[in-house]
Parts: structure tokens; C-alpha cells; sequence
């Protein structure tokens, strides 16, 4: 848990709690989205509310340490960004509203290597379902392939994008 712990001036407990917050915010978005291929509002929801509550409670710790602007232009470009994707059918709506809330809790900076490293990860994971790779590396996960024509997506993004956090929060610490 040390890589998430945060840089600031604050007890280890209110350290602990926000970090623990902000990771279990990620791992249940995370293993939603593998499940049911779905960011449902409440996530999306609870992400922001937490948020809100450690800005008042603790406006010092590191992740909330970050400017109200780079938290405004991490959240609307990313939310921008990822909405012409959506617009054009390649991405779910709670994806699009998941990233805006984490460019709020991480601000553009970060979220930078975030997406390119989530975007990283997708492009593996779509090239593995749309070729017999599936079958050799888990043929008991749903690697679906896009066939399916329903206009489900089927690329987990949130999951990736949750992942990329963890890593590039334990990669900048």
C-alpha cells in the first residue's frame, strides 16, 4: 500500500484512508467493468463524491493537493476527448464519465501516461480477442471480438484505465 500512500502533512491514518479510498474506488470500477462490461452511474458517482469529501476534509494531501485547474482540465479533456470516441461507437458512455471523474482526482498531468498506457493496454486486448490468441492465453474469460453485433462493446476501458493508474501512481511516487 505504499505506493499509494499520499505526500502530504497528514496523520498516517487520514493518509491510509484516502489512499485505500481512492484504490478501492479503482479495483471495484475495475472488476464492474470485466463482469458486466458496464460503468454504472454509481460508480461514477461514489468516485466524485469521495472526492468531494477528502477536498474538504484534507485539501493537503497529494492527490487533492493539485490545482483546481488541473483538476478542471484533466477532467473536461478527458471527458472531451474520450466523448468523440463515444460518438463515434467505440466507447461506453460510464467510460467517458469514469475518466472525466479520474482526470478530477489526478489531474491532466497524470492522466497523460494514464490514457496512453490505458490505450496501450486496449490495443493488446482488442489484437488478443481478434486473434486465436484467446484461446491460448484464457479461454475461460470472455474475450469477446466485436462479432457479436448486439453493439455491446467489448473492450473492458475502465478496467485499463484503473490499472494505468495504479501503475503510473506507483511509477511516479
Amino acid at each position: 500500500m505504499e505506493f499509494l500512500l499520499l505526500r502530504a502533512k497528514l496523520s498516517n491514518s487520514e493518509e491510509m484512508l484516502i489512499s485505500l479510498t481512492f484504490l478501492f474506488w479503482l479495483c471495484i470500477a475495475g472488476a464492474v467493468d470485466v463482469v458486466y462490461r458496464r460503468c454504472f452511474n454509481w460508480l461514477v458517482v461514489s468516485g466524485l463524491i469521495s472526492l468531494l469529501i477528502f477536498s474538504v476534509i484534507s485539501p493537503e494531501s497529494y492527490l487533492i493537493e493539485i490545482s483546481i485547474q488541473e483538476k478542471l482540465i484533466g477532467s473536461a479533456g478527458a471527458f472531451l476527448i474520450l466523448l468523440v470516441f463515444y460518438s463515434f461507437g467505440m466507447m461506453g458512455a460510464g467510460d467517458v464519465k469514469f475518466a472525466a471523474v479520474l482526470g478530477l482526482w489526478v489531474g491532466w498531468e497524470l492522466l497523460l501516461p494514464i490514457w496512453a498506457l490505458s490505450c496501450a493496454f486496449s490495443v493488446l486486448h482488442g489484437s488478443i480477442a481478434r486473434s486465436n490468441l484467446k484461446y491460448f492465453f484464457a479461454s475461460a474469460l470472455r474475450w469477446r471480438d466485436g462479432s457479436e453485433g448486439n453493439g455491446r462493446r467489448f473492450i473492458p476501458y475502465v478496467t485499463y484505465l484503473s490499472a494505468a493508474t495504479v501503475i503510473v501512481l506507483m511509477l511516479s511516487k
